[in-house]
């Protein structure tokens, strides 16, 4: 019983460091910004990327009359104000600062009207900045096949973008925004990458395409640690895994996730995790061939519990416990399929197994950052 203590207590306080970890790599804020001149729809693209009316939109052409930073989201998302009227001339906004305090400047141009000199002032400013540019032609729902052509031919001559340079999309009619989503997300540095995915609604592919790299390459990395001959390495170091993996999918959706919600999803998982636990200590005693078993019960384990997590969380936490291990099950079948295909990644992931157990009996705030790798 003493050990028993002594273990979750130390269990206790690793998953305290990883959770620690994980909710600072969510809670940074890329700076993202929209410029463009009046009635371009920067503010209806602003609304668009998070699917709800932030930004004021209107015909008028000065209703954006000053710089609107977003932070709820958790994310700096700078509308800046209509430039090219009488109260906001594109030296103006340049003298804020705005162009040299963001990580990424979404230029806007309006489709529907041709690309004038500002423009290209506007094109050259963002160009000159630190950040980095991406360019769209927005009301492309306005544009004929033709009309769209010709759009083309000019934004190569006046702003000297290839087609896949740029990009038509409409704020309205939601064309292209996942897209644009996309292209934001890779330029971003990495670090801010995560917290990007998490915090935008208009790309939710990105947000599972994200999810299945995390609990891939965490199910990776549990089916190496799985081989480490140390008698403590499944309870100590598979556990906190698939607590971080789950709590960094949680977080791609949105969800707040604490060591206490976890536990939840895992205790209505039930039995199915308590059995895969239970069969990796017992393969473990199989001479010879028991540890390469062994790998594949952790593989298949962690995988079913990032896809269940990964469906728990897509249905807003409210799926019947019944469901849950039924979607369960399913996955872990598909999951041990899949193992001889991630045979080879798996046993060139010993040293990274390695280092992980090495600094998880240290405890170092750097663990987390293992289990980023993919």
């Amino acid at each position: 019983m003493k050990d028993e203590s002594i273990t979750e207590l130390f269990l206790t306080e690793v998953v305290e460091t990883i959770l620690m970890d994980i909710n600072k790599r969510f809670n940074l804020k890329p700076k993202v910004a929209i410029a463009g001149f009046s009635k371009a729809g920067k503010s209806s693209l602003f609304n668009a990327i998070f699917g709800q009316n932030i930004a004021k939109v209107s015909m008028r052409t000065d209703e954006t009359v000053q710089t609107q930073t977003k932070e709820s989201f958790g994310i700096d998302f700078t509308d800046t104000p209509g430039i090219g009227t009488d109260m906001f001339s594109l030296e103006k906004v340049i003298e804020t600062g705005i162009m040299n305090d963001q990580q990424v400047i979404v230029h806007c141009l309006n489709g529907a009207s041709g690309i004038s000199e500002d423009d290209q002032n506007l094109h050259r400013a963002i160009d000159a900045s630190s950040c980095k540019g991406i360019t769209v032609v927005n009301k492309v729902d306005l544009l004929e096949e033709r009309e769209k052509e010709e759009y083309t031919v000019s934004i190569k001559e006046k702003l000297s973008l290839t087609p896949e340079e740029f990009l038509f999309i409409s704020a309205k009619r939601n064309i292209n925004i996942t897209e644009l989503i996309a292209r934001i997300h890779v330029i971003l540095p990495a670090a801010m990458q995560d917290a990007f995915i998490a915090k935008q609604k208009a790309n939710i592919s990105l947000k599972r395409s994200k999810a299945e790299k995390v609990i891939y390459s965490n199910a990776v990395l549990t089916g190496a640690v799985a081989f480490i001959p140390v008698p403590v390495a499944d309870l100590a170091v598979i556990t906190p895994i698939q607590i971080g993996m789950v709590a960094t999918i949680g977080h791609l959706y949105g969800m707040a996730v604490s060591k206490k919600s976890i536990l939840e999803l895992l205790s209505t998982i039930g039995a199915g995790v308590s059995f895969r636990e239970m069969a990796r200590q017992i393969i473990k005693l199989i001479p010879g061939y028991g540890q390469a078993v062994s790998a594949a019960v952790a593989f298949a384990g962690t995988v079913a519990l990032g896809k269940a997590s990964l469906y728990w969380f897509e249905h807003n936490c409210s799926v019947p416990e019944s469901k849950l291990k039924d979607e369960f099950k399913v996955y872990s079948e598909k999951a041990k399929k899949e193992y001889e295909h991630y045979r080879d990644k798996i046993t060139k992931n010993k040293d990274r197994a390695d280092r992980f157990v090495k600094e998880i009996k240290e405890k170092k705030e750097n663990i987390g950052e293992i289990l980023k790798e993919e």
